[in-house]
């Protein structure tokens, strides 16, 4: 999992900031033992579970719940990404396909700023 002290690559963290800046928008990521503390892992990203997200993202000074995964597929040549955006207790869901993890940040950042402004869904 993504966080903001991990022994993952800084790149992913620093990508999904760079996605941000250009909607004004900021991403906060947990640390690992808020993680811990909190018992979140993979098995959260259902509706069921959106809750915990809820108020994990209140604990690290989130406003809204915006997660997923990203998996690299050779058959798609690129990252897959599967993202959840939990709001006003709607949970929206959007897959991309064959992309840089860049592009897949952006993709996040920018479908949530769609719908977080009432604009409908990406």
């Amino acid at each position: 999992m993504l966080t903001s002290d991990g022994d993952e690559s800084p790149y992913m963290a620093e990508s999904l900031a760079a996605a941000t800046v250009p909607l004004a928008l900021e991403a906060r990521l947990p640390t690992r033992r808020t993680l811990a503390t909190e018992m979140v892992g993979l098995d959260v990203l259902s509706s069921e579970e959106a809750a915990q997200l809820e108020r994990l993202a209140t604990k690290i000074g989130g406003d809204t719940v915006l997660a997923g995964t990203l998996s690299w597929s050779d058959e798609a040549l690129g990252w897959i990404a599967d993202w959840q955006l939990t709001s006003a207790g709607k949970t929206h869901r959007r897959q991309i396909r064959g992309v840089s993890f860049d592009d897949a940040f952006r993709n996040a950042i920018r479908g949530a700023a769609q719908i977080l402004s009432g604009n409908g869904a990406p």
